[in-house]
């Protein structure tokens, strides 16, 4: 357990460098010092740092998503972890109660497991082995969820949300040629 929170510490810190060192401006070389030329936002780029877990994010200066990340995939992996232990616990004991059964076999039980009987022990073994598929299935969603995540922001990187987009709605009366006459109506005014 030690070794993948060394990991995933390591990795999460050469992350954060990459992306504080790829955020910055880059100086062009061929035109005098004064000009930066900032590079241009590529959601193809983001699309493709999305593969790894919270690199898309990075990509994206979105840096408060990384511990809703982390901590979706952190929990999902924990609880993977957790049931596949108990779910091979109860196997084992399962089948050392299948097999001391047999003439001259000598039964190692667990003294933890030994007030259930045979029949609970297979059933929490099944329930332990579901709630871990249940587990795996989720850390994929979250995991998808990132990478979509990550590619959706990337495409709105530039969308303009400013204080001069309004909706209005203003009454209009409208004359109507089929029935010759006039019929009031509201009609929806966008400023941009």
């Amino acid at each position: 357990m030690k070794k993948i929170v060394l990991f995933f510490c390591t990795f999460y810190i050469s992350i954060s460098i990459f992306s504080i060192s790829n955020c910055k401006a880059q100086i062009d070389s061929s035109s005098p010092r004064d000009t930066v030329v900032v590079k241009k936002h590529s959601p193809k780029k983001a699309s493709w740092l999305a593969l790894v877990p919270g690199a898309g994010q990075i990509y994206n200066k979105k840096y408060w998503k990384l511990p809703i990340v982390y901590g979706g995939l952190g929990a999902t992996a924990f609880l993977i972890y957790y049931y596949a232990d108990l779910s091979t616990l109860y196997k084992k004991e399962n089948i050392e109660r299948i097999r001391s059964k047999e003439e001259g076999y000598i039964a190692n039980f667990n003294p933890d497991l030994a007030n259930k009987t045979d029949y609970i022990i297979s059933q929490e073994r099944e329930r332990y082995r579901k709630n871990m598929e249940i587990c795996v299935a989720a850390c994929v969603i979250v995991y998808a969820l990132s990478i979509l995540d990550a590619c959706v922001d990337a495409h709105l990187f530039y969308y303009d949300i400013s204080d001069n987009l309004s909706l209005g709605v203003k009454p209009k009366i409208e004359y109507n040629p089929v029935f010759r006459n006039t019929t009031p109506s509201l009609a929806l005014i966008v400023k941009f």
